[in-house]
């Protein structure tokens, strides 16, 4: 292999381009495995924290080069799109020990196949990966196989196969496995999956996502706003892990009475003293299913703000007496009429509730005015009754 003899100059353009000496981005210049061997030696490279060489048929020479530099311990992110690194590239990413900081490693289009995804498996150097690209490559169900069973990649958040000949069958034997804790965003668009293989991937999503915001204590879960719908709904309900939940937040989603029925039928919501519903899709049929659930009778704030819910919603829930023990409900935004709204202050069984406030006191206490008045006013009736019983003695005298 011939040496590059301008790298340094290159460098320099480089980090001028890029305003900062912790950017290189080389996918606007010539540049091939030559100039990737002369690059993995610079010592100009040593604060080095991203880089981005795209679309020049780099091979694993390259990928040998960078995998073995004492230059470039600092790099977080290394973006080879494009290239031709293969399963043989990819092998000397997975075994090295001088990239202990790579967080990020992006290789889209770069033929690599499911021993390719193997050897990333088999890595123990990679524990500090959070997102791995693979997309338009060779991966297949083999290649997820051989993914689920890795045991360092522990840290990944983000991984992204589209385009990799993956069926359902890939996509269910990465939704069961446990190695990925922590990963949130998984793309397999463009492959051979059904609804059931999106199912199963959002799954796996939902119970990472359960363990990410669960509070230590197990009794408080924040899902709001992540667009979640009525399939996350089910694992949220079969989750044993929510058994000590006491406050659940699912405002700004997009769970409809489906979803919403999945959570009223789940015994291991039953200490449930919080729910916030705000702005999802439930209408009358959704709240109706939290105000009939045995599963929900401990709750003392509910929150169901901007759901389509009208007055058929608000009869049924001053007929059930489930929720006796609701202190709070906020019900605004909705499609209920101001009379639906005044049911809500007459029910008997919803007297204990703070909010909304409702003028109960006033109320009686003009009763009690009223009956007063009247009392004063049999009172004169009685006064002038015997006025005019004297009038009539003294005349008849």
């Amino acid at each position: 292999m011939k040496k590059f003899y301008n790298i340094e100059g290159m460098i320099r353009n480089g980090f001028k381009l890029s305003r900062d000496y912790e950017t290189l981005d080389f996918s606007f210049t010539k540049f091939n495995d030559a100039a990737a061997e002369s690059l993995a030696k610079a010592r100009s490279i040593k604060q080095l924290k991203r880089l981005t060489i795209s679309g020049k048929n780099l091979t694993a020479i390259t990928a040998k080069a960078f995998s073995s530099s004492e230059t470039l311990g600092n790099l977080e992110s290394l973006k080879l799109y494009k290239n031709k690194i293969g399963d043989e590239g990819i092998k000397y990413f997975a075994e090295t020990e001088k990239l202990p900081n790579l967080k990020s490693l992006r290789l889209s289009w770069n033929e690599i196949g499911p021993k390719g995804a193997k050897y990333l498996a088999e890595s123990t150097s990679l524990g500090q990966l959070t997102t791995l690209v693979l997309s338009e490559n060779k991966i297949g169900d083999e290649g997820i196989k051989y993914l689920t069973e890795a045991k360092s990649l522990t840290s990944l958040e983000s991984l992204d196969l589209r385009k990799n000949s993956v069926t359902d069958k890939g996509a269910k034997a990465l939704s069961k496995s446990q190695n990925f804790p922590k990963l949130q965003m998984i793309d397999l668009t463009g492959n051979d999956l059904t609804k059931d293989g999106f199912d199963a991937l959002a799954e796996l999503k939902i119970f990472n996502l359960i363990r990410a915001r669960l509070s230590e204590d197990g009794t408080k879960l924040d899902l709001s706003n992540l667009r979640l719908s009525d399939i996350e709904c089910k694992c949220i309900a079969e989750c044993e892990e929510l058994r000590n939940l006491t406050h659940l937040y699912l405002e700004l989603n997009q769970i409809t009475e489906q979803g919403v029925k999945l959570l009223a039928g789940s015994t291991f919501l039953q200490n449930l003293s919080l729910l916030s519903m705000d702005r999802n899709r439930m209408g009358d049929s959704g709240f109706i299913h939290i105000i009939n659930s045995e599963n929900f009778r401990n709750l003392q704030v509910l929150m169901v703000e901007n759901n389509g819910i009208t007055d058929t919603g608000i009869e049924a829930l001053c007929e059930s007496e489930n929720l006796a023990n609701l202190l709070r409900l906020y019900i605004e935004e909705n499609n209920y009429t101001e009379e639906g709204f005044e049911l809500l202050g007459e029910a008997e069984h919803l007297m204990q509730l703070e909010y909304p406030e409702f003028d109960r006191e006033e109320e009686i206490e003009e009763e009690e005015e009223e009956e007063e008045e009247f009392e004063d006013v049999e009172d004169i009736e009685e006064i002038d009754e015997e006025e005019d019983l004297g009038e009539t003695e003294y005349e008849s005298q």
